[in-house]
């Protein structure tokens, strides 16, 4: 059987299990749709792989070597198969283009149910179904050159489409009663995009007032009607939008763009907003009393002095 019709059959059957009123099979689901997924995207580096060796770029290994004739090729070793990264690089860099964003999200959330799923999860399920169908839409248009109704067949298309129409909908509802908030920091309005319900892990969260004052939100999942404070999940909003840059930044022995505040002692001290977006403290101390160094957060305890000063000044107490 084919790779792509693995794919197919993979994309189809994930359908039906989400239609399923099964709940064990939600979890099947997403499995099978996102696998389906990564298997057309494979497909597409069989049909750009060199004719010598039509699976060459999704193998996870390729080495080089010479023919007798003194030509150098590629050749695949193993039967390991690229992951998702890999997959990302090489259609990249083949310029197939890919919303590597949304798959991505798909990917972590996909991870992230499998391991904590529960009888509250099924509208994130929904969400990965809503979310997939842009991917299969414009990869199977733009990429593989097929019609996905043909491609997957008019019923399973037609549960997608209805899935995402239906999702984009209550997207849309939520995002409008979010965008009534004033949350005062630009750091918080963009990593609003990782705010999820702590229960079911849904992203369709509404504002229970639009008359609340930030830090002070109330808000409530659309999926599991469950209620909870803004304050109960900045911490992991602030952590899946800057976790990134901050390690790539650490990397390049850069700083990081948050830290733990000193204060409230969440990682949530946004140094571009010069304070912590959690409760809102600013740095005691700014400067180093004795000898005007800029302080940071890691400054903070030690009485308005920097790391030197302080350690000259515990010296000289011990003298």
């Amino acid at each position: 059987m084919s790779i792509l019709q693995n794919a197919i059959d993979s994309i189809q059957i994930g359908v039906e299990d989400f239609q399923s009123t099964d709940q064990r099979r939600q979890v099947s689901a997403l499995r099978n749709i996102v696998a389906g997924m990564l298997l057309l995207m494979k497909e597409k580096l069989c049909e750009l792989s060199p004719a010598h060796d039509k699976e060459l770029l999704i193998k996870k290994e390729i080495l080089p070597e010479q023919l007798a004739d003194g030509t150098v090729v590629f050749k695949g070793r193993g039967k390991k198969t690229v992951d998702v990264l890999q997959i990302e690089e090489r259609l990249s860099s083949l310029n197939v283009v890919v919303d590597w964003k949304r798959l991505n999200e798909i990917t972590k959330l996909r991870n992230d149910l499998e391991h904590y799923y529960t009888d509250r999860s099924p509208d994130a399920v929904r969400e990965i179904v809503a979310k997939s169908f842009l991917i299969l839409r414009d990869f199977a248009v733009s990429a593989l050159d097929e019609d996905p109704i043909e491609l997957f067949g008019v019923d399973c298309w037609s549960a997608l489409l209805e899935t995402n129409d239906v999702y984009a909908a209550e997207e849309k509802a939520c995002h409008e009663s979010i965008q009534k908030i004033n949350w005062k920091y630009s750091t918080v309005e963009d990593a609003l995009k990782e705010l999820r319900c702590p229960a079911c892990h849904s992203s369709l969260i509404e504002s229970t007032n639009e008359t609340d004052t930030y830090p002070d939100i109330g808000l409530r999942c659309k999926s599991c009607s469950h209620d909870f404070q803004f304050e109960e999940v900045i911490e992991e909003c602030i952590s899946d939008l800057l976790s990134g840059a901050a390690h790539h930044a650490i990397k390049d022995g850069g700083d990081s763009p948050y830290g733990k505040c000193p204060h409230c002692f969440k990682d949530t001290y946004i140094f571009e907003e010069n304070c912590c977006v959690a409760c809102e403290d600013e740095l005691e101390f700014t400067e180093c009393i004795r000898c005007e160094t800029s302080l940071g957060l890691d400054d903070q305890f030690n009485d308005g002095l920097c790391g030197y000063c302080q350690y000259v000044y515990e010296k000289s107490m011990d003298d």
